[in-house]
């Protein structure tokens, strides 16, 4: 899907392949998650002044398995402008209301901060697949500040092909597909997010990235891994290119 058109890939996943290998522990996952989202270089923590009286909260998701925690955010823009860089704070309390984690510190990814894209009237399921929490996650609380971009130029045209999942049950499962970008101006980064549900409900999101993304007959392969157990859900996949406007490194 493009930022503009958001048509998410829908696939329910009825078997898993296994990949060929031994074990892999916890921290090789982390790193492996770490590689594919680049280096943090965001140095000012997130104010939120203001709330945001054009971007609304629809719902939230806080999971958690072995590898860690993830927030999923589903947001509306109802507004008539298509919207970059929307700012978004998190505080993932335990089950006595305390706060065990925040994003508003310096040092944070920026795409763990803001929201990279939301079209006009549109909604957009958001990820956070890094909350480090001091304790046990139970709830997040959200809240979304104003400070969102208009944007009106042309966005890259971008193709992703369907998910599918792969992994062994020590690594957990990661869902993989190709992207082709035949044409167009070379871009600093393609963020993807994968949320899986069943029966209505999430059970597992993650996010991947290809950097950078330059035009090319062939496709580039995209992994997504996860928090929470995919398989047998439904996945969809949504990508967001680098705009002006927004840095998604």
């Amino acid at each position: 899907m493009t930022p503009r058109s958001p048509l998410p890939l829908a696939i329910a996943m009825a078997g898993v392949a296994l990949v060929a290998g031994g074990c892999e522990s916890t921290q090789d996952k982390s790193a492996k998650i770490a590689a594919e989202l680049g280096p943090i270089k965001q140095e000012k923590g997130l104010t939120i002044a203001r709330r945001s009286k054009d971007v609304e909260v629809v719902s939230t998701e806080l999971l958690s398995d072995a590898n860690g925690s993830a927030a999923v955010v589903r947001l509306r823009n109802t507004s008539n402008e298509d919207l970059v860089g929307v700012p978004i704070a998190i505080d993932v309390l335990d089950a006595k209301g305390k706060s065990v984690y925040t994003n508003t510190t310096p040092g944070i990814e920026p795409a763990l901060a803001a929201v990279p894209f939301i079209e006009a009237g549109g909604e957009v399921e958001w990820v956070h697949d890094q909350v480090l929490a001091a304790g046990v996650p139970a709830k997040v609380a959200v809240t979304v500040g104003e400070g969102g971009r208009p944007f009106k130029g042309e966005q890259p045209q971008i193709s992703v092909t369907e998910p599918k999942l792969e992994g062994d049950p020590y690594s957990g499962l990661l869902a993989g597909g190709d992207v082709e970008y035949g044409s167009g101006e070379d871009l600093d980064r393609l963020l993807l997010y994968a949320v899986a549900t069943k029966g209505g409900e999430v059970v597992a999101a993650g996010r991947g990235a290809i950097e950078p993304l330059k035009p090319k007959p062939k496709p580039f392969p995209y992994n997504i891994y996860f928090i929470g157990d995919p398989a047998g859900a439904e996945i969809e996949i949504a990508w967001f290119p680098s705009l002006p406007g927004f840095e998604l490194k």
